[in-house]
């Protein structure tokens, strides 16, 4: 049995904790909007959503599924072939708005596991999307995320190594005020500076960016920044 109802436990307790949250009111007007399980059998295409939207994802042809994860498999930031949709597991934009942040509560959580340093890990929209960006990268091993719109920006690194190989936890909670990172069911860390209104017209990715193309940097990013690891759930929380 995988650890993810465990691990969301605990860390639902200390969100509570950490933002004096206590009522079954506050704790109710939360919603998956999005619950990823990566459970799908050898060879599949879809990745179901269990949040009851709808939200389904496409699996590359790259991503490996093992019935209870997704692996997905390394590409180092100097190759110059674009892999497009087949790297990355995506899940396209909700015309209702309910995978953007909003200018709300948001929570990004998700159970991994990877021994590269590099890489974008999850993410919706680039830097210069308009209507901002979600961002989770592991630049030197530590996993941060970033909240931007286009009048502001916040992102918050963890302390704790997290590409040593072993299942991590990450849970990352944007307020109008604050975002605030949990690793493992434990806070981290926050930083305290607003991040606007976030609301774009790109899909979710996992494993790096779809808009980059290294053979020609002009029409893209110069790196797709493609991740390598194996990813276990993925939740989208509002409210």
């Amino acid at each position: 049995m995988r650890a993810r109802k465990f691990m969301g436990l605990v860390g639902v307790a200390a969100a509570l904790a950490a933002t004096s949250i206590s009522t079954p009111a506050a704790y109710a007007a939360t919603q998956t909007t999005l619950d990823l399980e990566f459970n799908e059998s050898p060879g599949s295409t879809v990745a179901v959503d269990g949040s009851g939207f709808g939200h389904n994802g496409a699996i590359g042809s790259h991503i490996k599924m093992t019935g209870t994860s997704a692996v997905i498999d390394r590409h180092p930031p100097d190759a110059t072939t674009y892999y497009g949709a087949d790297h990355l597991i995506m899940v396209n934009e909700a015309p209702d708005g309910s995978l953007d942040p909003g200018a709300g509560n948001f929570t990004v959580e998700f159970r991994f596991r990877s021994t590269v340093k590099f890489g974008n890990v999850v993410q919706k929209g680039q830097a210069t999307t308009a209507g901002g960006q979600v961002k989770f990268q592991q630049p030197g091993g530590y996993m941060s995320c970033m909240f931007k719109s286009p009048s502001g920006q916040a992102a918050v690194k963890s302390s704790i190594y997290t590409s040593d190989g072993a299942w991590h936890t990450i849970r990352c909670e944007r307020t109008p005020s604050e975002v605030r990172l949990y690793v493992d069911g434990v806070f981290n860390k926050r930083i305290r500076k607003p991040t606007g209104t976030i609301d774009n017209r790109k899909p979710w990715t996992i494993g790096g960016k779809f808009d980059c193309d290294t053979s020609n940097p002009a029409t893209g990013a110069d790196s797709c920044d493609y991740f390598a690891g194996e990813m276990d759930w993925l939740h989208l929380i509002k409210g």
